[in-house]
């Protein structure tokens, strides 16, 4: 069975879409048996990974959730995932937005995708998942059935409070609806370790939780050929590898799956 991640942060804008669609291709990579499903609220992985005319698609986790609901067979994997050097791509548009009114008036709502979840889990190694920014029914059904929690925070007040509410709902996520769940760390993204301010926010994140949750210590510096690499629809560690932004993203997964300190 698959090993489930979720990457998420309360707060847009922390480099959560690079940081899964990034370690999906990594693990990929490394010959890890790799899905990642788009559950961004603008489908952005689907983008990232040159899903071609996204809000044309007929098949997209949204409407595999929609049959989930209404009990209707799954279609084959292979009909609708798109493969992206390696990684399964579960696709998405911006119609995931309206999952949460899917959701809302539904027996047992929150453990829908994880019964999604468990029909292709026996097919892969890990499952990643690419979170919307809101914490609702949607992404409670994230938390239900993933294994870990990466969180993406950029060293900057609101991603830091975003990451700090996460771990607020942590305990009472995992009293009652998944006890296996774990914190596998914070992730500073997009740093400036030249700023007084990065230097603050990072020291902060490291006083107040720093011996509850483990805070990586791989920092992925900002870069602008990350955006760069994404309008290339590539990851960084494909179009620019020696730069250390993609360095550090392949230090992460070391240290990710326990080969580093």
């Amino acid at each position: 069975m698959a090993k489930v991640i979720a990457v998420y942060n309360k707060k847009g804008g922390c480099g959560k879409t690079t940081t899964a669609t990034t370690l999906a291709y990594l693990l990929a990579r490394c010959g890890k048996r790799t899905a990642l499903i788009d559950l961004d609220s603008q489908g952005d992985s689907s983008l990232a990974y040159g899903v071609p005319n996204p809000d044309k698609l007929q098949t997209t986790i949204l409407s595999l959730v929609k049959q989930v609901i209404i009990g209707e067979p799954l279609p084959s994997p292979s009909s609708y995932m798109y493969s992206y050097h390696g990684v399964d791509l579960v696709p998405s548009n911006e119609e995931i937005s309206t999952l949460e009114r899917n959701l809302s008036n539904v027996d047992f709502r929150e453990y829908i995708l994880k019964e999604y979840i468990s029909q292709i889990s026996p097919s892969y190694d890990y499952i990643i998942i690419d979170c919307m920014p809101n914490f609702d029914t949607s992404m409670l059904n994230v938390m239900v059935c993933a294994d870990s929690v990466v969180i993406p925070t950029q060293a900057e007040y609101y991603s830091a409070i975003g990451s700090m509410k996460f771990i607020r709902n942590f305990q009472q996520i995992r009293q009652h609806a998944n006890p296996k769940l774990e914190i596998a760390g914070i992730l500073i993204t997009m740093n400036q370790g030249n700023t007084n301010l990065s230097t603050q926010i990072t020291q902060e994140l490291e006083r107040t939780i720093g011996n509850q949750i483990r805070i990586f210590n791989t920092r992925i510096p900002r870069s602008v050929k990350v955006a760069e690499a994404s309008g290339y629809q590539q990851t960084i560690c494909e179009y620019r590898p020696k730069n250390p932004a993609a360095v550090a993203y392949e230090d992460f997964l070391k240290e990710l799956m326990g080969d580093a300190g």
